[in-house]
C-alpha cells in the first residue's frame, strides 16, 4: 500500500454542514450537519490510517462545531480565513495532506494541498482549484467521497473495505 496521503485538513461549515447559520435573538443556536460523514470518518481514520483535523473561522458559532467534531473524534481549530494558509503550513506537510474546502478563502489550499477536495455547492473558485468536486452539496456526505479518493490515492485494497461492512461473502 502507498500512503500518498497522511492527513485531510478539512473546513467544517460548508463541508460538514450545508452552510446554514440558525440565528435567534441571542446569537447563532444551530448549525445542520449530515448523518453521512461520521461512518466514513470512522473507515478513513481506522481502515486508511489517515488522520482528519478541522478548522473553523466561526468563531461565534465554535461551541456547536466543536460539539459535533468531538462527537466525531476530529480535533478542531479555531482558524481566521486569513491565517487559514499558513496555519495549514505550520502544522502540516503540503506534500501529504488532503484538504477539503468551499470557500474563497479555501482556494488558495485547495491548489496547494497534495489533492483538494471541494463540495458540489462551493463557491467556483474553490472549485476550480480543487482536483475533485464531489456529487455531493456540503451537510451531504461529501466525506464518502474523501473516503473513496483517500482509498484510491493510497490504493487500499477495497477487499478490506467490504470486510469492514460485511460484504465479503456476498
Amino acid at each position: 500500500m502507498t500512503k500518498v496521503i497522511t492527513d485531510i485538513v478539512t473546513d467544517v461549515d460548508g463541508v460538514f454542514t450545508d452552510g446554514t447559520f440558525v440565528y435567534s435573538p441571542e446569537g447563532k443556536v444551530y448549525k445542520t450537519f449530515g448523518p453521512h460523514d461520521g461512518d466514513a470518518i470512522k473507515l478513513i481514520r481506522d481502515i486508511c490510517d489517515v488522520k482528519v483535523t478541522a478548522i473553523s473561522a466561526d468563531h461565534r458559532g465554535f461551541s456547536i462545531t466543536k460539539a459535533r467534531m468531538d462527537d466525531m473524534g476530529i480535533p478542531v481549530f479555531p482558524v481566521s480565513e486569513k491565517d487559514r494558509f499558513d496555519w495549514i503550513s505550520q502544522n502540516f506537510d503540503w506534500d501529504t495532506i488532503l484538504f477539503v474546502g468551499d470557500g474563497m478563502f479555501d482556494a488558495r489550499a485547495l491548489r496547494r494541498a497534495k489533492y483538494g477536495i471541494a463540495p458540489r455547492n462551493a463557491v467556483n473558485i474553490s472549485k476550480l482549484c480543487a482536483d475533485y468536486v464531489t456529487d455531493a452539496n456540503g451537510g451531504e456526505g461529501v466525506f464518502l467521497e474523501v473516503l473513496a479518493k483517500v482509498i484510491e490515492l493510497n490504493e487500499i485494497d477495497m477487499n478490506i473495505i467490504t470486510e469492514r461492512l460485511g460484504l465479503e461473502n456476498e
